[in-house]
């Protein structure tokens, strides 16, 4: 952190740190260093641009984009050569991330398996031996008197005829006999699903105006260990990560996992969309963790959490709810698909070729 305070040369700031550009210049290499120039126009993005979108580094409300390219240039250039042979950098040519059609990051090949799974189950997942590593990072432990919340539609009567939650084994989980494949079990296969609060737990259930929902607590009676797919995760620093694309992409990818995992399935969709949720889990299961938590797609604030083995939480009570409003929001879907982006790519390598 610089000691020494004074007007900011680019944005105009008076008594604010100041440093020499020549002192930044090895530190923006090795964010630099995740960008490669362009083939083509349809292919990249001015350099300014990326950086901004990736990392967020210069200051919008104070700077022009002539501040913030004449900021990046002087950075980038003030340990210039021109014995190397390498042009001086411009901020405004046009870049793309390391890779590209030749090259595939391990989110774009984790898509990839999600849409080769589904026509062929012996697909393996597309992780080497270090991943079971990388993902002990999100690892937590819920200890032992946790409680958790389930919901399931409808209710019971009692011998008056009134209404009453669902209670125990009718609202825990199903047998393995009427067992149905969802994101973390094949069909036949018995885990618990659960959520952090209540509202998730009656949100995952898709319940009408004016249903009835049995909610009920679930209590761990063990430590368990849980892959958190919700956990917030260091930020990372692009000028000072020595690893800086290996942990981008790592990062990608568990965002990846946790964009599938709270995916809900479509009312007309196959359950074999579930495939690679289920592949993705037991690959978890075999790496010793009892459980996944992911974020609800049905409740933005909620999580939800799986657990592999039932036997873990007990029920303890439950209420019979009636739903009184549901709300609505939608969006445009202009999501390219991976199918698309690879005919993309695959587009791109025919004209280079064709170049040559």
């Amino acid at each position: 952190m610089s000691k020494q305070t004074a007007q900011c040369d680019y944005c105009g700031e008076e008594d604010v740190p100041v440093v020499e550009v020549d002192e930044l210049s090895g530190y923006f290499h090795n964010l630099l260093a995740m960008y490669v120039v362009a083939d083509d126009f349809d292919s990249g993005e001015p350099l300014i641009a990326l950086i901004q979108w990736h990392w967020n580094i210069f200051n919008k409300d104070e700077m022009s984009e002539d501040s913030r390219v004449e900021l990046l240039e002087e950075i980038a250039n003030a340990d210039w050569d021109d014995d190397d042979g390498e042009p001086m950098l411009d901020g405004r040519e046009l870049y793309r991330p390391l890779g590209g059609p030749f090259h595939s990051t391990h989110r774009e090949r984790w898509e990839e398996f999600c849409s080769n799974i589904r026509e062929h189950p012996e697909e393996p997942l597309p992780f080497d031996e270090f991943f079971e590593e990388e993902i002990c990072v999100l690892e937590v432990r819920l200890p032992i008197g946790t409680v958790m919340q389930r919901s399931r539609r409808g209710y019971n009567f009692n011998e008056h005829g009134d209404r009453l939650a669902f209670q125990g084994n009718d609202i825990g989980s199903p047998p393995a006999a009427k067992a149905s494949a969802g994101r973390a079990n094949r069909a036949g296969q018995q885990v618990l699903y659960c959520a952090d609060e209540e509202k998730t737990a009656i949100a995952e259930v898709r319940p009408p105006r004016g249903y009835y929902v049995s909610v009920g607590s679930f209590v761990l009676n063990r430590e368990v260990r849980i892959l958190d797919l919700t956990k917030e995760r260091p930020e990372i620093n692009p000028f000072v990560t020595e690893t800086l694309k290996w942990e981008v992409e790592i990062e990608s990818l568990l965002n990846a996992f946790a964009e599938e995992m709270s995916r809900p399935l479509e009312r007309d969709e196959d359950q074999n969309h579930y495939v690679p949720c289920q592949a993705l889990a037991e690959f978890i299961k075999n790496a010793k963790f009892d459980g996944i938590r992911y974020p609800s797609a049905l409740n933005p604030d909620g999580h939800n959490i799986v657990l592999f083995d039932p036997g873990v939480a007990d029920f303890r009570d439950s209420k019979l709810v009636t739903i009184t409003e549901v709300t609505l929001a939608y969006e445009e879907d202009n999501t390219p698909t991976f199918e698309g982006r690879l005919k993309n790519y695959e587009k791109q390598a025919d004209l280079k070729a064709t170049d040559h």
